[in-house]
């Protein structure tokens, strides 16, 4: 191992496998996968993105976290009355909605 340290070529793996490892680590401890969240988040932008404060479809992007996921999962156990919403909901994962819960936290109006 130590020998694959000497020279710049051995340097540079052990710094890309380090990178790859904290990467890997990163999803791994549960932190939410933003770039999932952006995938999925297609089927939500397709009505929300004209959402407002006082429209019958609500905006979404920059809406807290935690806020997010309760109610998609209010949706999804039929807490909150909306067939719509309740059919799109029931296909979530909790860790689909953790994702998109973080990438519409992070997310501006486009």
């Amino acid at each position: 191992m130590l020998a694959a340290m000497n020279g710049r070529h051995g340097a540079h793996r052990w710094i890309l496998a380090g990178a790859a490892a904290l990467l890997t680590a990163g999803t791994a401890s549960g932190a939410p996968d933003i770039e999932l969240g952006r995938y999925l988040s297609n089927e939500c932008v397709t009505c929300h993105r004209g959402g407002t404060a006082r429209s019958t479809i609500p905006n979404i992007y920059g809406l807290a976290e935690g806020a997010f996921a309760e109610v998609l999962k209010a949706y999804r156990d039929k807490r909150l009355n909306n067939a719509v919403m309740q059919n799109i909901a029931s296909r979530l994962k909790d860790e689909e909605i953790a994702a998109l819960a973080a990438y519409f936290a992070r997310t501006k109006r486009p």
